[in-house]
């Protein structure tokens, strides 16, 4: 099982170990600017981040998060990465899916949220499919891929967490939800759970990274856990010298 579970990254490359987040689809997420008919370079810009939302994954990140990745990318020593759905993931399905589709040019925050600004590699195959999808509206959002928060940077409110502070590694345009937690999983695959180490795997494959598949677990068993019977209530003992009350 386990080995099943991590044949994948026993033969990946060194792949970054980041969380991959769709924003909730809204309107403006990402828009069409226009395409120089010179360079036959296109514009889009959009949101990758907004402040007042909360994300599949019941994370809420604050203005301020990723403030030291936009001053390191305005310093230009930061580069934040442009794929296609995450497609450095699938270098093993076929290397055009992990190229690169273009360049970032604005990377900020304003009141709304993370601002981007993104221009496609002209004469690109990849980047001008990507981009045609995004003219004709097929293509809607952004997903960020960020480093794992530091604990000190996030904060428990309950419902959701709140994320102070947050590296990034890239932003893609995206069609799907950015993380794999789609992927079919086979009646085998089920049959082979055994103990809790197994099903955390699975979930972890699924996209639950972090300690989001511990969690998941313990709250799934403390729900589904027996109650236990009250205790029978048991009558009391007659007072053998309840006689004497009435005397």
């Amino acid at each position: 099982m386990k080995n099943k579970l991590q044949m994948r990254d026993k033969f990946s490359p060194n792949l970054p170990k980041v969380h991959c987040r769709r924003m909730p689809i809204a309107a403006e997420n990402l828009r069409f600017i226009n395409k120089d008919e010179k360079t036959g370079v296109v514009k889009i810009s959009g949101y990758a981040v907004k402040w007042d939302s909360i994300n599949y994954h019941g994370e809420k990140f604050i203005r301020g998060a990723f403030a030291e990745v936009c001053a390191a990318f305005a310093a230009g020593t930061k580069k934040i990465h442009a794929y296609y759905n995450h497609g450095w993931r699938l270098w093993y399905v076929d290397a055009q899916l992990a190229m690169r589709i273009g360049k970032y040019t604005v990377i900020k925050e304003d009141d709304i949220g993370l601002y981007i600004e993104l221009e496609f590699t002209p004469g690109l195959a990849i980047a001008e499919s990507v981009a045609a999808m995004v003219r004709h509206g097929t293509v809607d959002g952004f997903s960020i891929a960020f480093y794992p928060a530091n604990d000190i940077d996030v904060m428990d409110k309950g419902a959701y967490v709140e994320i102070k502070r947050a590296d990034m590694y890239e932003i893609s345009v995206v069609d799907e939800p950015s993380d794999d937690a789609a992927r079919v999983i086979s009646e085998e695959t089920i049959q082979a759970i055994k103990s809790d180490d197994d099903a955390e795997a699975i979930l972890r494959s699924l996209g639950l990274h972090g300690d989001y598949a511990e969690k998941f677990l313990t709250r799934y068993t403390d729900i589904h856990k027996p109650k236990e019977d009250p205790p029978p209530k048991t009558e009391p003992k007659a007072d053998p010298f309840a006689f004497l009350d009435k005397c």
